[in-house]
């Protein structure tokens, strides 16, 4: 099976569509497969991997990592690397919960404010009534409280975990518990829920595929994008490097 890897800047990327992506993923868990870990890297990641050391095993022991962002695509093409697009992450979750849906599988989501969780609950019972809903948790738990967590996530054992915690904790937290604990799919999807429950709504589909929803999202929450400016600037630093 190729994976379509590329290893750079010190980290590696599956140069993989949506859809293959949802394919491969749905046919190690038919198999049997456990502690599948997937990661979304955008620009800020592989900026923030260059000194985080964990961060950076975490991607590299991902099973595959897409490519989630404008900037990351752009200089991945100009180093002629050739693949279709950016590959964002909410994407992928849609395509899974659709998998999800249609095989009767169990989903469990870490991370995000309560409010956000409820809402989406509300959603998904909807657009997807044939999966099974094993466990919210939000994100704002102490630390002293994570292995009871781990240990409820276990208990449910479900087929896919999806965390929306910010990074490196996401991708700290499935390095810390992906052998341990009995999960399908490990996946560090950040502010995915946000976006699937319009907390964050997402520009229409022709202006993401123009690579500028960094950008409206910067417009829309300043107050949460724009400390993340700097981490772009660096990670144009080392791509042109």
């Amino acid at each position: 099976m190729d994976l379509k890897e590329v290893r750079i800047w010190n980290i590696k990327y599956n140069l993989l569509t949506v859809s293959e992506i949802a394919e491969i993923v749905s046919k190690w868990i038919d198999e049997g497969k456990k502690g599948i870990h997937l990661t979304g890297a955008n620009a800020d990641t592989v900026a923030l991997a260059q000194t985080d050391e964990l961060l950076r095993r975490a991607i590299l022991d991902s099973d595959i990592v897409n490519v989630d962002s404008t900037l990351p695509t752009y200089f991945l093409k100009r180093k002629g690397y050739h693949f279709d697009k950016r590959v964002p992450t909410p994407d992928v979750m849609e395509e899974l919960l659709k998998i999800a849906n249609s095989k009767k599988q169990k989903v469990f989501f870490l991370g995000s404010k309560q409010s956000t969780l409820d809402k989406l609950h509300v959603i998904l019972q909807k657009e997807y009534p044939d999966m099974s809903i094993v466990g919210m948790q939000n994100g704002y738990y102490q630390k002293e409280d994570e292995e009871k967590i781990v240990e409820n996530i276990s208990s449910a054992a479900p087929d896919y975990l999806f965390i929306a915690l910010p990074s490196p904790k996401k991708e700290h937290f499935i390095l810390k518990y992906k052998k341990r604990i009995n999960v399908g799919v490990f996946y560090g999807i950040g502010g995915a829920l946000d976006a699937k429950t319009g907390v964050l709504r997402r520009p229409p589909k022709w202006l993401r595929e123009h690579g500028i929803e960094y950008m409206l999202r910067l417009i829309r929450r300043p107050d949460m994008y724009a400390k993340r400016v700097p981490l772009a600037f660096k990670f144009v630093k080392l791509a042109l490097s």
